[in-house]
């Protein structure tokens, strides 16, 4: 195979005709490329040139990117040379550029990074607990240092799979960069689509602009399938990662890939030379993806304020005001759930399918994991994240008494007769849900420090279905009040927004949503007349507060105080409530997606007998 792609191609193809022949020389020529002529009026000979045959017509790959795909079932076509000209991100200007015929794995890193000690291996898959050698994981390789004048941490990323002896050379792989001066991402991809010859080529696939606009159907068989809003995903975010290698605090520790561990019967794939940069979960969130996730949110953030022609930075009027111009796209995550993280118990269940019958210790606790019940990091702030929230800390507190004993929790798996891999079991560590997604609360945050929302405003909307951080059809119903144009005060650097003493008579946001609600004349007891309620009570950051409390002290009284009969009924109720939010994701006609596995291996789900 290595061989084949380091040489022109000499493809079989359709004879054309040379009306359509010199219109296919004219598009090369677009693009620089000296065509030699046609061996025998089958073959294409393309000089420096891989040729790539598709139904009816001759696709060539040379040293510069020449090709986009728009969806998996559609073929390649070939870019203008104005879309060449609008991608500059690092892995189009180390790789794609000037080397696009470099296909094999140790090519392209090279190109990438050449110091190998600034390369990092991370490994996730559904399987990452069974440590029988068969079967594949997905790998993550990221960057750092720099490499011909390109910053690379956080900027570049890989995805591929590897088997029990490690990669081969000749993977299909994923691949983003991160363009700094156009705010995107851009996504690429190398497979053989398009080739008769089985040849391996680079295609652009896409880019996160306006990402987060498309339906599911425009999502359909490109990468912004799962790239929701535009963003790399790492769906376990937050510890303890049930499926990544990580190690840190008690997670898993997949020791079969670690060449330094003592397990004596590790993957063949340990000891290759990529996995002398394996690294931990924890690293990849901490380090790579949080800084990246809040850059591109600042981006998104800025698009939708305001500015003077000619001017990069968003416009202030006489009166310190700014204005957003697309207010109901850039507060959607704040009413309806664009994307989520997978969160878990710290602790494990006992109960893998892939673990052993020593793994359960009935009596050993289980914490049920504070995001199930509110979204934490708005509310409360501060966390890995380091999100800056409302900064009410007791909604943490459910994470003092909120939890079960392994055995309840087997207890609950059977009576709710949960399947995972085909059997009655449940995660690594238990407790498996999903969560409020941290890129949407960052850009909700960073909306907030600026000063587009005021806590009074962000407190009346998480007020509302306080109890369903996710998937709440009463907070979704909310949104249609949101106006696109609004001015709002912005707040000043370094000042936490939380401090600003309210005045109503400035928060522009509020008033327009009023006046909104108002016109629609809501029903009573409604949740647009209960959200009018709160925007126009005098403190909704501290009727918040009042809700948390009583929430808090309800559910910890039916979990500790009020006997055994009425902690079953309470464990029974939340278990009940986060079996229907996995089925809400696995239902939901985008985030569905975020599930590879068809349902098997992700969550613990009914089995329907």
């Amino acid at each position: 195979m290595g061989a084949r792609r380091c040489r022109v191609q000499f493809a079989r193809a359709r004879v054309i005709g040379m009306g359509a022949w010199r219109k296919f020389v004219g598009i090369l020529d677009q693009f620089r490329v000296r065509v030699t002529g046609i061996i025998r009026g089958r073959a294409i000979v393309v000089a420096g040139l891989f040729v790539l045959v598709a139904p009816g017509f001759a696709y060539a790959q040379s040293s510069t990117l020449q090709f986009k795909q728009t969806r998996n079932e559609s073929q390649p076509q070939l870019l203008t040379a104005a879309e060449i000209a609008d991608l500059g991100d690092p892995f189009f200007n180390l790789l794609l550029k000037d080397k696009a015929d470099k296909v094999t794995l140790t090519d392209v890193q090279n190109a990438i990074q050449p110091n190998a000690a600034n390369r990092h291996l991370f490994v996730v898959s559904e399987r990452i607990v069974q440590t029988v050698k068969a079967g594949s994981r997905r790998a993550v390789l990221t960057f750092d240092g720099t490499n011909g004048g390109e910053s690379l941490k956080g900027n570049v990323m890989l995805s591929l799979s590897f088997g029990p002896n490690g990669f081969p050379e000749d993977s299909e792989i994923e691949a983003w960069g991160w363009d700094d001066q156009r705010g995107r991402y851009n996504y690429y991809k190398l497979d053989s689509a398009g080739s008769s010859t089985d040849a391996m080529i680079w295609k652009f696939r896409g880019s996160s602009e306006k990402a987060d606009l498309q339906t599911p159907s425009e999502r359909a068989g490109t990468c912004l399938r799962c790239h929701v809003v535009g963003a790399p995903i790492m769906k376990e975010l937050f510890f303890p990662w049930n499926n990544w290698h990580a190690g840190v605090g008690g997670s898993f520790v997949a020791d079969y890939l670690d060449r330094n561990s003592p397990n004596p019967d590790k993957w063949p794939a340990a000891n290759t030379r990529p996995f002398q940069r394996l690294s931990t979960a924890d690293k990849l969130e901490t380090d790579f993806l949080i800084p990246t996730f809040k850059r591109f949110n600042s981006s998104r953030l800025n698009a939708a304020l305001k500015r003077d022609d000619g001017n990069a930075a968003p416009s202030i009027s006489s009166t310190g005001r700014m204005t957003v111009l697309e207010g109901s796209r850039l507060l959607r995550p704040l009413f309806q759930t664009t994307e989520i993280n997978l969160i878990s118990s710290r602790n494990t269940s006992g109960i893998h399918p892939f673990g052993s019958a020593a793994d359960f210790v009935p009596e050993l606790d289980m914490q049920i994991p504070s995001s199930f019940f509110l979204n934490t990091q708005l509310i409360a702030g501060g966390g890995t994240g380091g999100l800056g929230g409302l900064k009410l800390t007791d909604a943490n507190a459910f994470s003092t008494f909120a939890k079960l004993s392994q055995q309840e929790n087997k207890e609950l798996v059977e009576k709710f007769k949960l399947l995972l891999n085909g059997v009655r079991g449940d995660t690594h560590f238990g407790w498996f849900v999903p969560e409020a997604g941290f890129v949407e609360n960052d850009l909700i945050d960073q909306a907030l420090q600026l000063g587009v929302i005021t806590p009074h405003f962000l407190a009346a909307v998480l007020a509302v279905d306080l109890e369903a951080p996710v998937f709440s059809v009463k907070r979704a119903e909310l949104l249609k009040f949101v106006p696109d144009q609004f001015e709002f005060i912005p707040v000043g650097a370094g000042v936490d927004p939380v401090t600003v003493p309210r005045d109503t008579t400035k928060d522009f946001l509020t008033q327009a949503v009023v006046s909104r609600i108002n016109e629609a004349n809501p029903a009573p007891g409604s949740s647009a007349d209960e959200f009018r309620q709160l925007l126009t009570s005098a403190d909704a950051v501290a009727e918040l507060q009042k809700r948390i409390t009583n929430y808090v002290k309800r559910v910890q009284t039916a979990l500790e105080s009020a006997g055994a009969d009425k902690r079953k009924d309470e464990l029974e109720r939340l278990y009940s409530v986060l079996v229907e939010r996995r089925l809400l994701m696995e239902a939901h006609p985008v985030l569905q997606n975020l599930d590879e596995t068809d349902g098997q291996l992700l969550f613990p789900l009914p089995s329907g007998g």
